[in-house]
């Protein structure tokens, strides 16, 4: 699962569930003996970033990890070190014959801009982009 705010793919740590409080009751603990419904929403903390978020435990159990078996090198954008790419996009990568997807970014030590890769064959690879020589 992505995080929203630094756009990793990263832990997550329970932090509790998303109940409806009245005003002035404090926050509500998980419940652990089991009698009651869960409840769906849950508040999650990225353990890379520390950003809490919202998330919907059905939804996010019946998301499909994309995988790129129907996808042709053709209809992905070639890498290139010196593109720009937008989350989600399909890259095809020449020197290892291998499809995947843009999950994330970040700058590096040096200052430079990187894009993580979950490819089918290679696994997660970051890769630089914008890069001008």
């Amino acid at each position: 699962m992505l995080c929203s705010e630094c756009t990793r793919t990263a832990r997550k740590e329970i932090v509790g569930e998303a109940k409806t409080q009245m005003a002035g009751e404090g926050p509500q603990p998980i419940d652990q003996d089991g009698n009651e419904p869960r409840n769906e929403n849950l508040w999650v903390r990225c353990t890379k970033c520390h950003n809490t978020m919202l998330v919907n435990l059905t939804a996010m159990l019946e998301e499909k990890p994309k995988t790129h078996q129907n996808m042709t090198a053709s209809e992905c954008t070639p890498y290139t070190p010196q593109r720009i790419y937008a989350i989600g996009e399909a890259v095809y990568h020449k020197d290892w014959d291998d499809i995947g997807t843009v999950i994330g970014k970040e700058v590096t030590g040096s200052g430079r801009h990187a894009v993580i890769i979950s490819f089918d064959k290679a696994g997660e690879k970051k890769l630089l982009e914008n890069f001008k020589p």
